[in-house]
């Protein structure tokens, strides 16, 4: 009898447990942080796959949730997000350039937007058509006329698909053009009379602005800091200031996002909050203040582009200032939680966007350890400070590639600065365009203050220990070394720092569970996306040859600064043993001068070196042979152009063979087959001159017989390469044939004893948002 009353007992409060468990467990899944953080996680999974899933997907779970169960508010605030997210995207790739389109010359009207940005070589800007409705993002070579935002335009333009290099370690372009809303790309080939007035635009009066300053600040050398500071305009920044800023970790304080954004409305709220106390309105100083800070954040993202990083930084601070208001109500955290969740159906795509995370997680990390540490007001600040930097480098290695050891030192400094420096130029800018006589003087001593201490940031980023290159190479990587830094920047008990150097150590060592280290005897070949141009790596088990760099053009683009280094950081090489150039044309040497300037090169030889290619040199490394064939002594001499002079070069080994060759074309093709005949067989054949009708010879082809043949062309480059008479002796003799124009970068393995497999980055890594590209 007792025993079943004990019995009884126990049940009912396990009962009665259980039911308290559920009523917390279901409170704790509708709090807000947690609907937010799922909501960023799926819409960041969605942004991960290859194809759009289908709204039914979630209508399943959102029929559930009309039952009763504990986190039904979680699942549906969810899958509502997700699906929006699905719809947003599903308009946008409705409203892109299809890929049967792209090369299309066609006449469209619109008007401009935006800033354009003038060059010596070519004026780039954004531009909305109608009939049909896209967003394009132009460029107007030669001649091009003084354009305003607004102005309407008839052009005739040759119009491309949102495209980009896809490459391991490089920056996604494609996914920016995403990101910007860009529905194709393309340049203006003619244009006629619109005859229509000017539309009035908010960048008008940036333009007009810009024009106003321009006197006052035409002789700074600090011009375009306080462009970017005031306008959000960033033309006017020299290479040499922006490698400055990288050295020491400082490009976050002049591209107006999140910190300058939370300054100028900080000082609003404080200000407005001090007046209306003293006002007969003091009663509602904190609304006051909070409704003239969101108007201040307004304006100022309004006066820097309304850019997406303004964008997100407006959203934020509207959340913060409502927290502010209800504080009794809403947390900070739930503040920050509700922000996110603003951004998410502002703007999904802004989940593949690095600022996303890294202002997200900066704002939660302050909350994190404003709410640990316990001590006097100088212990939090540098505790915040110096946590948020440490914390935050992963994700900066992660994105980037690149930190810096001042870092957490030169901000420590610079960002206070920064409350005090952004709001004295705003206000001397505001100034020079109210009263350009006396606000233009104002604004000059500003210049000259800042132009007096830039020299020394200069010269601290010139040391040499002042920054590195690191790649994360993988998810696990980035999430083991989030965790170290979290445990080791916490205010935790010192026992357990040691676990926050165990999750380090396998970033600090070069680590990465997908990397398959090379054998003695294997080699691997991979050649890059460059566009137009060629670039190829290839990697022993302890060595690194570059074979070409890639293009540089006039207008910016660097092939070696901006592909060729990444690859080898994200591939785990610091240096390089040797560089070789096949000949000295733009496309393939291009890259060389950013290639020496990053990475220890030992040794250099080829076009724009004093060791130039002969036939005979052979060198031996890791098991591996490398032969050049050609050219000979004779053949340099008598070539009647660059391409005729290229490197040839064989790599071999006991089960694997490629054949490099430059931009040799059919009469030094057939002196190559000459002079080397059957030693010529290779596995790969990296095609000659992108596959041009004046190469690839059938005797060449016949001799090498290679089992796969790889391309490096430019996107619809003007040329047509490959030549359709080039890909059709490749696949007349049953040899595949594989183009990094619609792959992306390409990759050679040899599985011994197998045939050699060819990994194309695009079918490795597809994402929706990458329009289909075929044969890719």
């Amino acid at each position: 009898m007792q025993q079943g009353r004990f019995r009884g007992r126990v049940i009912g409060r396990l009962q009665t447990r259980t039911q308290d468990w559920v009523r917390v467990s279901a409170r704790g899944l509708e709090d807000v942080r947690w609907i937010a953080l799922a909501s960023v996680a799926m819409v960041s999974l969605l942004y991960q796959l290859p194809v759009l899933p289908g709204l039914g997907w979630f209508l399943i779970p959102l029929c559930l949730c009309l039952k009763r169960f504990p986190g039904r508010v979680w699942v549906a605030a969810v899958c509502i997000v997700a699906a929006w997210s699905v719809v947003q995207a599903q308009q946008q790739l409705a409203d892109r350039l299809p890929v049967n389109a792209d090369g299309e010359r066609v006449w469209v009207t619109g008007r401009v937007v935006g800033l354009p940005e003038p060059g010596p070589y070519r004026t780039r800007f954004e531009f909305d058509s109608t009939h049909p409705s896209r967003h394009l993002r132009l460029s107007w070579y030669r001649d091009a006329p003084e354009l305003a935002a607004g102005d309407c335009l008839t052009l005739k333009v040759k119009l491309s698909t949102p495209h980009g290099s896809a490459n391991p370690g490089g920056f996604d372009y494609s996914a920016w053009l995403w990101r910007q809303g860009i529905d194709a790309t393309g340049y203006v080939r003619a244009t006629k009379p619109c005859n229509r007035p000017p539309q009035w635009r908010l960048d008008r009066l940036r333009a007009a602005a810009l024009a106003r300053l321009s006197p006052v600040l035409a002789d700074s050398p600090v011009r375009g800091l306080l462009e970017a500071l005031s306008l959000g305009v960033r033309t006017h920044i020299t290479d040499d200031q922006w490698a400055t800023l990288r050295a020491t970790g400082t490009t976050h304080l002049v591209a107006i996002s999140g910190l300058h954004i939370g300054l100028v409305a900080g000082w609003l709220f404080v200000l407005a909050r001090w007046l209306a106390l003293r006002s007969p309105v003091f009663r509602s100083a904190r609304r006051i203040a909070a409704a003239v800070a969101i108007v201040g954040a307004l304006a100022y993202a309004g006066l820097a582009g309304w850019a997406l990083p303004t964008q997100r930084a407006v959203i934020m601070v509207v959340a913060a200032m409502l927290a502010l208001v209800f504080e009794r109500r809403i947390s900070a955290g739930q503040a920050l939680a509700w922000a996110a969740l603003a951004v998410l159906i502002w703007h999904p795509p802004a989940v593949i966007a690095p600022g996303f995370w890294l202002s997200f997680g900066a704002v939660a990390w302050l909350i994190g350890i404003a709410a640990l540490v316990r001590g006097p007001w100088w212990r939090k600040a540098l505790a915040c400070h110096l946590g948020l930097v440490i914390a935050l480098l992963p994700l900066t290695l992660w994105f980037f590639g690149q930190a810096s050891l001042a870092a957490p030192w030169v901000n420590a400094l610079l960002i206070p600065l920064a409350g005090i420096v952004v709001p004295i130029v705003l206000l001397a800018v505001g100034a020079a365009l109210i009263a350009p006589v006396a606000g233009g003087w104002a604004l000059g001593q500003v210049a000259a203050a800042l132009a007096a201490v830039w020299p020394g940031l200069a010269e601290l980023a010139q040391w040499p220990v002042i920054s590195f290159g690191h790649v994360l190479t993988g998810p696990v990587m980035l999430l083991l070394a989030l965790a170290g830094m979290i445990v080791l920047a916490a205010p935790v008990p010192w026992r357990l720092r040691g676990l926050g150097v165990i999750f380090l150590l396998p970033a600090m060592i070069g680590w990465s569970p997908g990397r398959q280290p090379i054998r003695p005897g294997d080699f691997r070949v991979t050649v890059l996306d460059v566009g137009q141009g060629l670039a190829s790596v290839v990697r022993t088990a302890r060595h690194t040859l570059i074979f070409d760099a890639g293009p540089a053009y006039r207008t910016g683009f660097d092939a070696g600064a901006m592909i060729v280094v990444p690859y080898l950081r994200q591939v785990g090489r610091g240096s390089v043993d040797r560089l070789m150039i096949s000949h000295g044309d733009m496309d393939h040497i291009g890259g060389a001068g950013a290639i020496t300037a990053a990475l220890p090169v030992g040794r250099r030889s080829g076009a724009g070196s004093r060791e130039p290619c002969r036939a005979g040199e052979h060198w031996h490394w890791d098991g591996v042979d490398f032969d050049v064939l050609y050219p000979a002594a004779a053949d340099a001499a008598s070539a009647d152009s660059s391409n005729e002079r290229s490197c040839v070069l064989r790599i071999h080994s006991g089960w694997a063979s490629a054949l490099f060759t430059g931009d040799i074309e059919a009469p030094g093709e057939h002196q190559l087959v000459q002079y080397s005949g059957a030693g010529l067989a290779s596995d790969i054949l990296v095609v000659p001159h992108h596959g041009s009708a004046s190469s690839s010879s059938p005797a060449l082809i016949d001799t090498v017989a290679p089992h796969a043949a790889l391309i490096s062309s430019g996107w619809h480059n003007r040329w047509g390469f490959p030549r359709p008479v080039v890909t059709a002796r490749y696949h007349a003799r049953g040899i595949a044939l594989f183009n990094t124009a619609n792959s992306g970068a390409l990759t050679v393995i040899w599985p011994q004893p197998h045939r050699p497999l060819v990994a194309r980055w695009r079918r490795q890594h597809p994402r929706f948002w990458q329009q289909p590209v075929p044969g890719g």
